[in-house]
């Protein structure tokens, strides 16, 4: 029997416009305590605010904690940007991963200066706002 949580998850999930992206992907497995990092790659099918959908030829399951690192296709005065963030692995369907994004945040591929670090705060900004624009319409 659905529980409200689950409930509510798919009724959000149902609300999130999805966006086609390609882009590679890097992920991390959280685990707590000492033991051996386990790292992977895929490459992105679709990205919303709430979550992304992956193709990865590792064995990830569902429940399991990532810390993610895409490609993002802007760049920032010719310079390269990552949407790094941490999220949980809701579904797996063969090699088709969807995962939640928790806390989310732009980091340059190249310099990091102060004047980048505002700019992309600023970038940051402007895409929030335009994706909660989009969800709310």
């Amino acid at each position: 029997m659905p529980t409200p949580e689950i409930t509510a998850a798919v009724h959000e999930r149902k609300e999130a416009m999805c966006f086609p992206v390609d882009a590679e992907l890097r992920y991390q497995i959280v685990r707590r305590g000492t033991g051996k990092l386990v790292n992977g790659t895929g490459e992105v099918v679709n990205i919303s605010s709430r979550g992304l959908a992956f193709r990865s030829g590792g064995s990830l399951q569902s429940g399991m904690r990532l810390r993610v690192s895409m490609g993002w296709p802007a760049k920032l005065d010719k310079c390269k940007l990552r949407l790094v963030f941490e999220g949980v692995v809701l579904r797996v369907a063969g090699n088709l991963v969807i995962v939640t994004i928790k806390g989310a945040e732009f980091r340059t591929a190249g310099k990091n200066t102060p004047a980048t670090r505002e700019e992309m705060t600023t970038v940051a900004g402007a895409i929030e706002a335009a994706s909660w624009r989009i969800l709310v319409q």
